[in-house]
């Protein structure tokens, strides 16, 4: 490739796709755009090129048609950014597992496809999704390169000490069965971030970054690299989520197929669908859980203290783990928009000297900890779009499909 390239990040998610234009290596953000709701009867389509921004209501169908919708949008819509789509050089798509074999970004070619399907069942609510996004991409862009970047791979470095279960070892050594984490773009995104943000490097501190969404994860850092995190083989483990159950006693499925006579369809739908926040209180949004909360709702007030209570748990725990704590991140849907959850979560570790600044944290400020805190506190956003374009502009660098 030349010196400089366009490339269009894909990032899919259970029911929504988000994409982004970057020319590289500049890292200039000519458009991105948003479908949410798909597969619903009324989907918003969002794009935005610089000053220009227009949204819409429609419906989309599935996946195939939103990823056709949203490259329409980009040389043909309202706001057109370029005059053919042959002008995109590489796309890159997150895919959410990548098991043992994938520890790096690669090209997309029939052997990775196929072991892309193979993983694509232990994170079922992106399953059909991902693969759809790819297979579309391929079919509608012909003239470029497809890479396929991997949540999983941040934790390629784990120690055995956080990745191992306490199963037979065998379970790991002929299946796989292991500890892989997601949401490793973000992570360490805004772990980047953070070092970049307050001038120190990333390898001379203590992190903690506190994924908070539909979805939700915690990962610590230590000496650069990433040495635990709480989402497990799959993306059910660790923290309370939207509608997945987080920690849970092996026990209990046990319990529910021997005398309930659930099955694994039956368990999936339950841990993965209908648990969570969902499963305690009816609802997985958490401004409408707050508000339930706010008016007397108990059984919403539950949620809301049970979800703080386990990120309070693992931040301990990472803490015990890194040998003290310089930063903890927060990001994602609820982490960057909730100042009420940050200080609830925070307001348990006055014994780290951990002090916030009200007006920066009501604010949403990207450093809100106090002056005279002993630990940083940030909020990030998220950008999985930019992470994903820069393993991707490395990797078509370097080498060719």
């Amino acid at each position: 490739m030349g010196e400089q390239v366009k490339i269009l990040s894909v990032n899919t998610g259970s029911s929504s796709i988000k994409c982004a234009l970057y020319e590289m290596p500049q890292e200039r953000l000519l458009m991105k755009g948003e479908i949410e709701r798909i597969g619903q009867c009324e989907s918003v389509l969002t794009i935005e090129a610089g000053e220009n921004k227009r949204s819409e209501k429609r419906g989309v169908a599935g996946f195939h048609e939103g990823v056709e919708l949203l490259l329409n949008s980009i040389y043909g819509g309202e706001i057109p950014v370029l005059k053919s789509l042959d002008e995109i050089d590489a796309v890159g798509h997150r895919v959410v597992h990548g098991g043992q074999s994938f520890e790096k970004a690669l090209f997309v070619n029939d052997e990775t496809m196929g072991l892309i399907k193979k993983y694509a069942e232990f994170a079922p609510l992106h399953r059909d999704a991902n693969i759809t996004a790819i297979e579309s991409c391929k079919q509608l862009l012909t003239k470029c390169s497809n890479v396929a970047v991997f949540d999983t791979a941040l934790y390629k470095n784990l120690p055995p000490k956080a990745f191992l279960y306490g199963l037979p070892i065998e379970m790991y050594e002929k299946n796989g069965i292991r500890r892989y984490g997601f949401h490793g773009l973000n992570h360490g995104y805004v772990a980047i971030e953070a070092a970049r943000l307050i001038g120190k490097p990333l390898k001379d501190l203590k992190v903690i970054s506190c994924h908070l969404g539909s979805g939700s994860s915690i990962t610590a850092f230590k000496s650069g690299d990433a040495i635990d995190t709480s989402m497990g083989f799959t993306p059910f483990e660790g923290l309370l989520m939207g509608t997945r159950c987080g920690d849970i006693d092996p026990g209990i499925v046990i319990y529910l197929v021997r005398h309930l006579h659930y099955d694994a369809q039956k368990l999936e739908e339950i841990l993965d669908k209908d648990s969570g926040l969902k499963g305690l209180c009816g609802k997985n949004d958490m401004r409408d859980i707050a508000a339930l909360a706010e008016s007397g709702d108990q059984n919403a007030q539950n949620a809301l203290d049970t979800f703080v209570y386990r990120i309070q748990k693992y931040i301990g725990a990472y803490t015990a783990s890194l040998g003290g704590l310089d930063v903890v991140i927060f990001t994602g849907g609820i982490g960057e928009n909730s100042p009420a959850l940050r200080k609830k979560i925070l307001d348990s570790f006055g014994y780290l000297n951990i002090k916030i600044d009200e007006n920066k944290n009501r604010s949403n400020s990207p450093l809100f900890s106090h002056r005279d805190s002993c630990v940083y506190a940030l909020t990030i956003p998220a950008n999985e779009e930019l992470a994903i374009t820069r393993e991707t502009f490395e990797i078509t660098s370097d080498e060719k499909p």
